[in-house]
């Protein structure tokens, strides 16, 4: 447990991130989450549609947060309208203009609240497939996080915009962390996406497409890192992604 006096994140403006969503119409559900003590809240869309494919924890890059209009907002609500249960929650916060070495220090301090939101999801929906999706300096946590789990925590992972961080810390080193994750995953990126993801990404293919016959690279033409003006391509280039995954096994005749 890390106790919050050791916290790198700054919980006041988590605080004020929250009460603005909670002052905004949001599409979905606010639910209040608790991982080391520390509260935190999540944006839960279920459209109760007559097919429930399965549950999607989102997690947000660097500055933004879960009802953010770019990359989170689409997901949380475009793929709750295509039957999958969406909750995106706040992950950890540096100072606003903080350095890129304070919030590498937070990857670390994000498994207690991964934990709680995929507690909560098994909990509330325990017969569906379960998929984290995660965006940039989120991509590079969920990347950490699950190459360092013993056991399965969740079926299939979704990194977007996955950079290479300059930093020694062995929670930054994506690309080696990926060999060690054996679940399915899609590593989407734009064509026009910042020059360090652009740049890494064959040695990512290279890292993990052997690990699962389900891997797959995808670079999608005319994406800047956020995806601007293309939230239908990237939502539904995961949710194919996604559906062909889990689809159902062939019955004998």
């Amino acid at each position: 447990m890390i106790s919050s006096a050791a916290l790198s994140s700054d919980l006041a403006r988590e605080k004020r991130i929250a009460d603005n969503i909670k002052d905004s119409n949001i599409i979905g559900e606010i639910i209040n989450l608790k991982a080391a003590n520390i509260e935190f809240i999540g944006l839960l869309n279920n459209q109760k549609t007559n097919t429930l494919r399965g549950s999607v924890l989102i997690l947000h890059g660097m500055e933004s947060n879960p009802n953010a209009p770019q990359i989170m907002r689409p997901l949380r609500h475009q793929l709750a309208q295509l039957g999958w249960v969406t909750t995106a929650i706040q992950l950890p916060m540096a100072e606003h203009n903080s350095s890129l070495n304070d919030n590498v220090a937070l990857i670390k301090e994000i498994s207690p609240r991964v934990d709680s939101a995929l507690g909560y999801l098994r909990e509330n929906f325990k017969n569906s497939p379960c998929v984290v999706i995660a965006h940039s300096l989120g991509a590079t946590m969920a990347v950490d996080y699950f190459a360092r789990q013993k056991k399965l925590v969740c079926d299939a992972l979704v990194v977007i915009g996955l950079p290479t961080l300059t930093s020694v810390l062995p929670e930054t080193q994506s690309t080696e962390l990926l060999k060690e994750i054996s679940i399915p995953i899609l590593d989407i990126y734009g064509k026009q996406d910042l020059d360090n993801v652009k740049r890494t990404a064959p040695a990512r293919r290279s890292a993990f497409i052997h690990n699962n016959p389900l891997n797959r690279q995808l670079e999608v033409s005319g994406a800047d890192h956020v995806f601007t003006g293309l939230d239908d391509t990237l939502v539904l280039s995961i949710h194919n992604w996604l559906m062909h995954v889990f689809k159902p096994p062939i019955q004998p005749h």
